[in-house]
């Protein structure tokens, strides 16, 4: 595996005032920030936008920071989709290994402006805007390409379902032990009153001799 900017062949494209420092990620006023969906760790952001590919739910930006991106030294083949017979190596994020998307090396014609940049897959992250009036450097994502930065509705509505039987299991859990402690609670004082029954001289209706 290597590093984004380790090499000639995987180095990133910084714009002129856009370089950014290993380790850091560069959050330009208006800019969108980019985190890893699995570990939130932030892995980039749209000062050096190029383009949203509706049709395979991805962005692409011209770099990346070194410290949050891995990319695998294997190329791989795509047989299928709108990016069929392409070749890419993917990428990952550099805390948790997640894989966020593909640097395409060989591309359909339509797709030659995504070469050796960073397509992210969109469902691969989550994203937050940073509001100021101050534009970003370099060109933004239009209106249009945040539909792909938006969880599509079913997703939504499985994460919600997913939320939900979780919620309900863990109550069902918790009902289970307050019922579990109140019946040991009782349990508890039944033997203590029997216990306080069989010993001489203590009980209800026992009086201390003068």
């Amino acid at each position: 595996m290597s590093r984004a900017g380790d090499s000639d062949g995987y180095r990133n494209k910084y714009n002129n005032g856009n370089e950014v420092s290993e380790g850091a990620v560069a959050v330009n006023p208006s800019a969108i920030v980019f985190q890893c969906l699995s570990c939130l760790q932030i892995v980039a952001d749209s000062t050096t936008w190029v383009r949203a590919t509706p049709e395979l739910r991805t962005f692409t930006l011209q770099s990346a920071p070194a410290d949050t991106i891995t990319i695998s030294e294997q190329l791989s083949t795509s047989h299928e989709g709108h990016d069929l017979g392409s070749t890419y190596a993917s990428f990952s994020c550099s805390n948790c290994t997640h894989v966020l998307g593909k640097i395409y090396r060989t591309t359909p014609r339509y797709l030659d402006d995504l070469r050796d940049y960073f397509t992210f897959d969109a469902s691969a992250l989550k994203n937050y805007q940073i509001g100021s009036d101050e534009p970003a450097s370099g060109p933004p994502p239009a209106d249009t390409d945040f539909a792909i930065l938006k969880p599509e509705p079913d997703a939504v509505a499985q994460r919600l379902a997913i939320m939900e039987t979780v919620i309900m299991a863990m109550h069902d859990e918790v009902e289970q032990l307050k019922s579990e402690v109140a019946s040991l609670r009782n349990s508890t004082a039944v033997d203590y009153d029997s216990d306080a029954r069989r010993r001489p001289g203590v009980g209800r209706g026992s009086r201390k001799k003068t």
